[in-house]
């Protein structure tokens, strides 16, 4: 198993309930998407409600840097996979529960 942490910044759409992101992102010059799941100490600050929670709504209003882990899973006798775990997001001022971001309205 390999593992390596990489920094990409895109819109990340992320699902607390059941520990899933999606990024869409530009990987090598092109449009790209990673998915996968969100790290434990990641998922609680989503689901607390205390002073350094994170507003999962929040998130995907505009692009924020993230850093996610890569797992290269090599097993015998089956084919090669890769997981992705989302671990941390920058960029978090705007995130936070107490002053919600204005929606733009038509």
């Amino acid at each position: 198993m390999d593992e390596h942490g990489n920094e990409y910044i895109g819109t990340v759409f992320v699902l607390p309930e059941s520990r899933c992101f999606e990024l869409k992102t530009t990987i090598r010059g092109e449009p790209g998407t990673v998915h996968g799941t969100i790290s434990q100490q990641l998922a609680a600050r989503f689901e607390d409600h205390g002073q350094d929670a994170i507003d999962p709504r929040q998130v995907a209003l505009r692009p924020r840097r993230v850093e996610v882990v890569t797992r290269e899973i090599h097993e015998r006798h089956r084919a090669s996979r890769t997981v992705h775990c989302l671990t941390r997001v920058y960029d978090m001022e705007d995130l936070g529960s107490a002053t919600p971001v204005p929606v733009a309205t038509v």
